[in-house]
């Protein structure tokens, strides 16, 4: 884990810098492996910007076809490929749990020594519980948009809440029978509207539950004007000028989420971040991301031109592999298939060369409010 870590840190501190300087268009091996193991979900969040919406998947988007998941063999043939640097694994959906060969792939990638993040709704977590705690995985990142109610309006489905206590508390367990320290369990509360008000209560009802970490994440959304801005630069004849491919609309109507925060909602909002920071100390980690000042808390949500500082490092450090083996690092950009072409053939490969040109001195619409960027000088996604 160590070098795993060490690397991450030389990477954000020096490495992509001296990449983006000194290697137009080419980066040292990725830091961060994005693995969507499956795009099914059990659950229908109202914030989620995963194509849920509609039950006829477009064509260019096979990603989200169930049929299409790659075999458990192209996953360990992925983890091969990487072993050389080692990164950090987000394994990640959809809910990755629904992937039928999921317990086969931890085993995989745990028997080859890779830093191992799980991150899940929680639904599913307590019949896995014990076997993550024993193949000694790293970290579990567990969705917790509230009190009970709340939890269960955001999510879609009633009794979500129930589960993903029932979840913890059996990981919890596993864990103190092990008498190991993980995995680090954290919850991932998203800002909206419809929570605004578990802001002041979040913090408690994260440590009552056991986690070690809490991670309060403002929303990631867009506005239909913005969007079509977006989608207007990445149109299929531009996008050939610019050299990239697509599976357009880069954007589509059900890919996004339109925040509802409204001007007289910040102050209470501020208030709330101000209190869990304030009900932290001494009781359990709290990280924000986007780590914003309270200032820039209302243009965060009230005006998408604002000129927040214009960079991002997901070229540079992150591979993110969809569930049908695309490469795709964000925005439906299509970089090729990993089970047509090796890993670092990819990574550098032409079309990525081009996306790190495009986004190395200037960010697009559709990258307004992703949580990857960085908003201040300095700052920095995981």
């Amino acid at each position: 884990m160590l070098k795993t870590v060490l690397r991450m840190e030389y990477r954000h501190r020096v490495g992509i810098g001296l990449d983006r300087r000194f290697r137009p268009g080419r980066s040292a091996p990725p830091t961060n492996m994005s693995l969507c193991l499956s795009m099914r979900c059990n659950l229908n969040c109202i914030m989620c910007r995963q194509n849920r919406h509609t039950e006829n998947v477009p064509e260019n988007r096979s990603w989200f076809s169930k049929d299409r998941e790659l075999p458990l063999e192209a996953w360990v043939s992925i983890l091969d490929q990487s072993i050389a640097f080692r990164p950090w694994l987000f394994v990640t959906g959809g809910e990755p749990i629904l992937y039928p060969h999921f317990r086969e792939f931890i085993e995989a990638a745990k028997k080859r020594r890779f830093v191992v993040h799980l991150q899940t709704n929680g639904t599913l977590l307590a019949k896995e519980a014990e076997f993550l705690v024993g193949m000694g995985l790293e970290a579990v990142t567990i969705s917790l948009d509230g009190t009970p109610e709340i939890h269960d309006r955001i999510r879609g489905r009633k009794g979500t809440f129930g589960l993903v206590e029932k979840g913890v508390r059996t990981l919890v367990e596993a864990r103190l029978r092990a008498g190991g320290p993980g995995p680090i369990l954290s919850f991932n509360f998203t800002i909206s509207k419809q929570n605004l008000e578990c802001l002041e209560r979040i913090v408690p009802l994260a440590a009552d539950l056991g986690a070690d970490m809490l991670q309060i994440q403002h929303t990631m959304f867009n506005t239909e004007e913005n969007v079509a801005r977006h989608n207007r630069i990445f149109a299929d004849g531009m996008s050939r000028r610019l050299g990239v491919e697509i599976a357009e609309p880069s954007i589509s109507d059900d890919e996004y989420y339109r925040s509802e925060v409204e001007p007289e909602d910040v102050r209470d909002l501020i208030s709330g971040l101000h209190s869990a920071r304030r009900q932290a100390k001494g009781r359990i980690r709290v990280h924000f991301m986007p780590n914003l000042p309270h200032e820039s808390i209302r243009p965060y949500y009230l005006d998408l031109d604002h000129p927040f500082y214009q960079a991002c490092d997901t070229f540079w450090k992150t591979f993110r592999i969809l569930a049908d083996g695309t490469f795709s690092p964000c925005l439906n950009f299509l970089v090729g298939n990993i089970t047509q072409r090796p890993l670092m053939d990819l990574w550098n490969g032409p079309e990525m060369s081009n996306l790190r040109k495009l986004f190395s001195g200037k960010l697009y619409p559709g990258c307004a409010r992703c949580c990857q960027r960085h908003y201040l000088r300095g700052s920095r996604a995981f």
